[in-house]
């Protein structure tokens, strides 16, 4: 191990807080992450729905199509490349209530491209996902394609460079570690993290049985092997979407959420030259095909 590694190591064990219910209990899971997409629907208008035919690509579990067809979306198609998700998403549906006159179907996807037909969709969701999408200028392309003339993309995005980035905060509870310590040090300090009999496993690390799964860290050195966070900064994504013919009608950065100072503080690092990409932790977007 490397000594950025075991720098990165000793100092994720030192801070690890004790986890959250929301990560070791898949029902306190569902529960928050309903909560947190109806906050994140905040930055829209549930006009935005009404009459429309509508996307939600990377649904999960079927969380916020669900919470659409609560503000009165009536027609709502989810896609997703996890077949499990689909499935929980499915069972989900058969179970709960959904207002009378209300079509949601869920179905899965692929990596790079959707489907459905040219001209499908008035509108397309896409929360917390856009930072996992391994070919995000083909699913820019294949959004274009199935959006009606005039149609929308709604995105909430976390970037890459931002504090919490990598996505890795249950094991390497350090902001910027991507920045101070490099790709190969984060996975191997992950690694041994996991392997800590004080390290409690969250629910996506449990098996069937409820039992530990193997170590999945020992495989990785870079987040191109995991495929699971694509490292897409702000430019290129305004490149991609302009190759992709899609007009950016709104981007909007947030940095530091917390006290008055903390947010404060935020803004005006985040609008610094060179550096203040660094301090945004997510974006607001909305897209539109002309």
């Amino acid at each position: 191990m490397s000594f950025k590694a075991k720098i990165c190591f000793e100092l994720s064990k030192f801070l690890m807080p004790p986890p959250p219910e929301k990560t070791i209990d898949y029902g306190a899971y569902d529960a928050w992450r309903s909560e947190s997409l109806s906050k994140s629907w905040k930055a829209f208008s549930n006009t935005a729905l009404e009459n429309k035919n509508i996307l939600d690509f990377g649904c999960g579990d079927g969380q916020l199509s669900f919470f659409l067809a609560s503000q009165g979306a009536t027609r709502i198609t989810g896609v997703d490349i996890n077949q499990q998700a689909i499935d929980n998403a499915n069972n989900k549906l058969k179970l709960l209530e959904i207002p009378k006159g209300t079509e949601i179907n869920f179905k899965k996807s692929h990596t790079e491209k959707l489907p459905f037909d040219d001209n499908s969709f008035d509108l397309i969701v896409a929360f917390d996902c856009m930072e996992h999408i391994m070919m995000p200028g083909e699913i820019l392309k294949e959004w274009y394609r199935v959006l009606k003339p005039g149609g929308k993309c709604l995105v909430e995005w976390y970037p890459y460079k931002g504090p919490w980035g990598p996505h890795m905060e249950a094991l390497i509870p350090i902001p910027w570690a991507h920045v101070i310590f490099g790709e190969e040090a984060m996975f191997r300090a992950a690694e041994r993290i996991y392997d800590l009999p004080e390290f409690i496993p969250r629910h996506w690390d449990l098996d069937e049985n409820g039992n530990k799964k193997p170590n999945k860290w020992k495989a990785w050195s870079s987040f191109e092997e995991q495929k699971y966070i694509n490292k897409l900064d702000i430019s290129t994504f305004r490149q991609l979407c302009h190759e992709a013919g899609l007009n950016i009608d709104r981007l909007e950065h947030h940095s530091f959420s917390g006290s008055t100072i903390r947010q404060l503080a935020g803004k005006i690092l985040m609008n610094l030259p060179f550096v203040g990409e660094y301090f945004i932790s997510y974006t607001i977007i909305e897209l539109r095909k002309p």
